[in-house]
């Protein structure tokens, strides 16, 4: 998966790049609406992508949906100075939205190979990149000239279809797992909430908890700890899955704790009486640390 990702940043990087520098150097011969509108379009598929490389590549939500709102940003202002306010204006906030779409896609649905989605991606945006190009080229050379209605319409078509099937094959197969969606499932069925574990260490010195992540919740979800004492907490997840990858028990300074699979050290110290909730980085499962 690291391979392919900085194969794709290197191919991104080298496509945008060469874009925004033919808008550079064609500003002059170039149309303003057509710059805006290849603007908005070279924003939207790298804004697409960086957000879902880091997504797929951090696990969480934070940090990738910001760094992408950031490169989106950033490229809808290079691509657009060339051509006007109003491009500037369009590429950003489409190189804003798109970097946060990308960034959901890749940390949200992490699936067990991610390099599917990303070879999909970077086969699209190789080729939307390319006509873009291909369009600077033609509409600032008047020598040159394209017929768009030679392309047959069942062509389209047939590459749309071509396209869905390719996405129904990967969803009916083994090749493509989406993690949770079994366990997601049978709890919906049963509408069951999952049993509380409680586990009560105030009366240790050296108080140790080690804590499970199960396909229903966290075990032990309910825990009482002594007030001023510091906590140990050591929380095993079985899978690097999207959303126990976070964990959140803000009342006590533990916010967006990325929990990789296997095990996460963590401490804490109660400092204040009463009753403060953790969960994943969704807010579905909870638990409660009762302090006395």
């Amino acid at each position: 998966m690291y391979v392919l990702s900085i194969f794709t940043i290197v191919i991104m990087s080298v496509l945008t790049g060469f874009s925004i520098l033919l808008l550079h150097r064609k500003k002059n011969k170039l149309a303003s609406l057509s710059g805006t509108i290849v603007v908005i379009v070279l924003t939207m598929m790298g804004g697409l992508l960086a957000g879902y490389i880091s997504g797929i590549l951090s696990g969480e939500l934070f940090f990738p949906v910001g760094l992408g709102t950031l490169i989106g940003f950033v490229l809808g202002f290079i691509a657009g100075q060339p051509v006007g306010m109003l491009a500037i204006l369009s590429g950003s906030v489409s190189g804003i939205v798109s970097g946060m779409i990308g960034a959901l896609l890749g940390a949200i649905l992490q699936f067990d190979n991610p390099t599917i989605m990303l070879g999909i991606l970077l086969g699209l945006y190789v080729i939307i990149l390319g006509l873009v190009i291909l369009f600077i080229i033609v509409d600032t050379n008047g020598k040159l000239s394209l017929d768009t209605q030679g392309i047959s319409p069942f062509n389209i078509f047939s590459a749309g279809l071509v396209l869905i099937a390719l996405f129904l094959f990967l969803y009916s197969s083994d090749l493509v797992k989406i993690p949770g969606e079994a366990e997601a499932a049978q709890t919906q069925e049963t509408n069951t909430p999952p049993a509380k574990t409680e586990l009560d260490i105030t009366g240790e010195t050296n108080p140790k908890i080690d804590m499970m992540v199960t396909p229903t919740g966290y075990s032990p979800n309910v825990i009482r700890v002594k007030k001023g004492v510091q906590v140990e907490l050591n929380i095993t997840n079985p899978g690097d899955n999207s959303c126990f990858s976070t964990f959140m028990m803000p009342d006590f300074d533990l916010n967006n704790i990325n929990l990789k699979a296997g095990t996460t050290n963590l401490t804490f110290t109660p400092d204040k009486e009463g009753e403060y909730t953790f969960t994943c980085g969704m807010n579905m499962f909870k638990g409660t640390v009762i302090v006395e």
